[in-house]
């Protein structure tokens, strides 16, 4: 097995984390800059000097805790040497006496090793930042929330990903019904032709993403798309340094249904969007094949933030390649009310006025403009809600297809048969 990378500072020895906004290794008490080849040239003669001393290099083996069955149960800090709890997925780890940070580069060997990468460019500042303008503009934030700084915990997180590629070739069919209406003096009719519609195709993914840690939450992770995977880099452990890492704990074959979905829901949505002149579309049934399909293993930036308010920890994460940040927010039950109500009362007084104005007013009207109302409350303070909590499972695939890549088939739509239904009017009371 090999060492636990401990990235030092060679101007002061201070921990010598990667910073990803310029690309190099930055001192955060010097301020001395050096590049990764130099930290790791530096890293290099300090192993000689020790040699030479006859000093022993600590190894992995000697820093790893294990019960009595040899299953993981931490690792020792190389700088102090408390012990810190972590299991046997961990790669990177930060001491919580001293805050030393050290990589396990032996975690990603053989089957973990990654396919790819991407380093982190936005830095713990700009991640903080970006939690503070989340919360502007939340009319339903309670205001003990904002009144002071109240992030528990940052973390700058390597977190382990599935990325899927695939061809999709097949058809997809729906029922399509053309409706014609008329009328005469007593009776309303409505006609539909019911057609059998196929709709054939193909097209390419690139790399949807599928989270592989078992203690991340799935949905929060997939609001955290899109990544830009131009801008990966083979696997280099010292990207690691100053930041934390798991590899994977959920196989490829158990993550891959969720892709599996994306794709399937994505064709149904192309081909759908390809039934032209009906009046309603059904989706009935859909046979769609993969080929070329490829897995890879990728390791993606996040940074996790927590907070606690009435005893309630929330946590939201941020993309720490764009910036892009998700969550969910506490809801001031009061505030929700407040606003459903004066949003009815408003909606209720500008209707009635319209109502008067025109000569329309009566009993049967004001209840309808009440219930107009009471309905645009719901709808604004529900939207107001709404915008407190940014997760959701992502069940579409379409920013990772292939531009260009979709190839329409042979359609084939084909009639089935005719329903007319026929109703009948209201007759109006004559006068006198």
């Amino acid at each position: 097995m090999g060492d636990v990378l401990n990235f030092k500072c060679p101007c002061c020895g201070a921990t010598l984390p990667f910073n990803g906004a310029t690309g190099e290794m930055s001192c955060e008490y010097c301020g001395a800059t050096f590049t990764m080849e130099q930290a790791r040239a530096a890293q290099e003669a300090e192993k000689v000097d020790a040699a030479s001393s006859d000093m022993t290099w600590t190894t992995s083996e000697q820093l790893m805790i294990t019960d009595e069955d040899g299953k993981v149960q931490g690792y020792k800090c190389p700088s102090c040497a408390a012990e810190m709890v972590a299991s046997d997925t961990t790669a990177a780890t930060e001491c919580p006496y001293c805050g030393n940070q050290a990589i396990i580069p032996q975690s990603f060997e053989g089957i973990y090793k990654p396919d790819l990468m991407i380093p982190f460019s936005v830095d713990k500042k700009t991640a903080v930042d970006a939690l503070e303008e989340f919360t502007k503009g939340k009319k339903l934030l309670p205001d003990a929330f904002t009144e002071k700084k109240r992030i528990e915990k940052i973390t700058g997180v390597y977190v382990p990903f599935w990325l899927y590629s695939c061809h999709a070739k097949g058809s997809v069919q729906f029922e399509g019904i053309k409706s014609k209406k008329w009328e005469d003096s007593n009776f309303k009719y409505e006609k539909k032709d019911h057609y059998n519609v196929v709709r054939r195709g193909e097209m390419d993914f690139s790399r949807i993403p599928a989270d592989a840690s078992s203690q991340m939450d799935d949905a929060t992770m997939d609001s955290l798309e899109p990544f830009d995977f131009s801008k990966a880099v083979d696997y280099d452990a010292a990207y690691f340094s100053g930041y934390l890492a798991d590899r994977y704990d959920v196989e490829e074959e158990t993550a891959r249904p969720r892709a599996n979905e994306r794709v399937e829901n994505t064709f149904r949505e192309k081909m759908k969007e390809h039934v032209k002149n009906y009046n309603e579309v059904t989706h009935k049934s859909d046979s769609i094949r993969l080929s070329d399909a490829k897995a890879e293993y990728a390791m993606l930036p996040v940074w996790m933030m927590s907070t606690k308010y009435e005893d309630n920890i929330y946590t939201f994460g941020v993309n720490g390649q764009t910036g892009k940040l998700v969550g969910s927010l506490p809801v001031d039950k009061g505030k929700y009310y407040k606003y459903l109500i004066l949003t009815s009362l408003i909606c209720m007084i500008v209707l009635s006025v319209i109502m008067a104005l025109i000569g329309m007013m009566s009993g049967i009207t004001a209840i309808v403009c009440l219930v107009i109302s009471i309905i645009a409350g719901y709808l604004y303070a529900g939207s107001l809600k709404a915008a407190m909590n940014t997760i959701a499972v992502q069940t579409s695939a379409k920013e990772y297809m292939n531009e260009g890549s979709l190839v329409m088939g042979e359609g084939d739509d084909s009639f089935l048969f005719t329903r007319t239904e026929k109703h009948e009017k209201e007759q109006k009371q004559a006068n006198g």
